[in-house]
């Protein structure tokens, strides 16, 4: 999937390739006590990627208004950096001054350690200037490895945000697109969403079905602050078969598998299910087939 907020190897050019090395690569191995000392030359931004912040005590504390932060990374001629953003900072993104593609002067920085982890630390960006566009040529920039996903560095998220809003998907972590599976389905061990919402009050394990996708909905973000969930997402489906339709909800870490290979028309075999009853006050679609029943108790 392509990222929001950053750009492709081929528009980062040598920033820095007149140094001796790489500037990055010397403040991450020998991480200074105090400030960091400052580049020569600019540095390219490869990446601006936002998460949810966290702290202490965030239920009680926490503002109306979510807290983000934002990570950035750096490229020069050898090597590329992930860095914090400070706080003070945050409005250079919010304007759309600090962007992917653009290039900064790092004025002060730190090395920071994460407390929550053993790992290494990072460079904390305290200090920067916008000095312009990035030239588009890039000969000398080496991309991360594809198996290295990159993770927020701060707070222990374990995904982005897209840059503006929380419904797009955004990241490595969502699959783009799965291939349709051959299964054999024996339809003697199958169920109707008709013959279920009739007997699942009194069911312990329900027998498979096999629905097709009518109406497909954005995703719905739900992380907060205090709480500790890895993929906060979920997404609405209505689905029928030739018995009637109902709501299917889309939880959490299967979001990302499976939202974007889920489309209008889709048949899917659903063999590992739970059943609620349905939000009494939910809008309901209105199926394009008249005759179609409605089942409104399950979803």
């Amino acid at each position: 999937m392509e990222k929001q907020g950053s750009v492709p190897a081929a528009a980062v050019g040598e920033v820095g390739a007149g140094l001796q090395g790489s500037w990055l690569q010397r403040v991450t191995r020998e991480p200074p006590l105090g400030p960091a000392p400052q580049p020569a030359l600019p540095l390219a931004v490869v990446a601006v990627e936002r998460y949810l912040g966290e702290g202490p005590g965030a239920a009680a504390s926490a503002p109306a208004c979510p807290q983000y932060r934002y990570d950035v990374t750096l490229a020069d001629g050898i090597c590329q950096r992930q860095c914090y953003l400070a706080p003070p900072l945050h409005r250079l993104v919010q304007r759309g001054a600090l962007r992917a593609g653009c290039q900064v002067h790092v004025v002060r920085c730190s090395y920071l350690y994460e407390e929550r982890q053993l790992g290494p630390g990072f460079l904390c960006l305290e200090q920067l200037e916008v000095v312009g566009d990035h030239p588009a040529a890039a000969p000398g920039w080496r991309a991360p490895p594809a198996e290295s996903r990159r993770l927020p560095l701060k707070g222990g998220r374990k995904h982005f945000l897209p840059l503006w809003n929380n419904e797009d998907p955004y990241g490595d972590l969502w699959v783009v697109e799965k291939p349709p599976g051959q299964v054999d389905v024996e339809a003697s061990k199958l169920i109707s969403l008709g013959h279920l919402e009739m007997s699942w009050r009194s069911r312990i394990h329900f027998h498979p079905l096999l629905v097709r996708i009518m109406h497909k909905s954005r995703l719905r973000y739900y992380g907060k602050p205090d709480k500790r969930l890895d993929v906060p997402y979920q997404a609405y489906f209505e689905v029928a078969d030739s018995s009637g339709m109902t709501s299917m909800v889309l939880w959490n870490s299967l979001c990302p598998e499976w939202y974007n290979s889920m489309k209008v028309g889709t048949v899917l075999l659903l063999e590992q299910y739970a059943i609620k009853a349905s939000y009494p006050f939910k809008t309901q679609p209105t199926p394009g087939d008249s005759q179609m029943k409605r089942f409104a108790t399950i979803g």
